[in-house]
């Protein structure tokens, strides 16, 4: 069955989505939806995984613990290596961000 990235979004985005698409024991790819949620001050993902994140609506900005923001807009993407700490600063407020994100080991 074919799925579009795009639609069949949630509702109640009053908090951040996750959606699993697909995956096996070394690889999940998800679905993030956000609109205005930021990780909460003074926590940081530490993931064993590497991330591969893409940015395909919206807008958020990256902060990492060295102090380093990272402004992502549509068509942006970076690979985040395991325990490099990392947190949302912020994400699009007047619209959906919808994030393509790939773990793996």
């Amino acid at each position: 069955m074919v799925h579009n990235f795009f639609s069949d979004l949630p509702a109640d985005l009053s908090a951040e989505v996750f959606e699993k698409l697909a995956g096996n024991h070394n690889v999940t790819i998800e679905r993030i939806i956000s609109h205005g949620q930021s990780t909460p001050a003074g926590q940081w993902y530490d993931q064993t995984q590497h991330e591969f994140v893409m940015l395909l609506k919206g807008e958020a900005t990256l902060a990492f613990e060295r102090g380093e923001l990272v402004v992502l807009t549509p068509g942006d993407y970076l690979t985040i290596l395991p325990h490099q700490k990392h947190r949302v600063a912020s994400t699009s407020t007047h619209s959906e961000t919808l994030w393509l994100a790939v773990f793996y080991d």
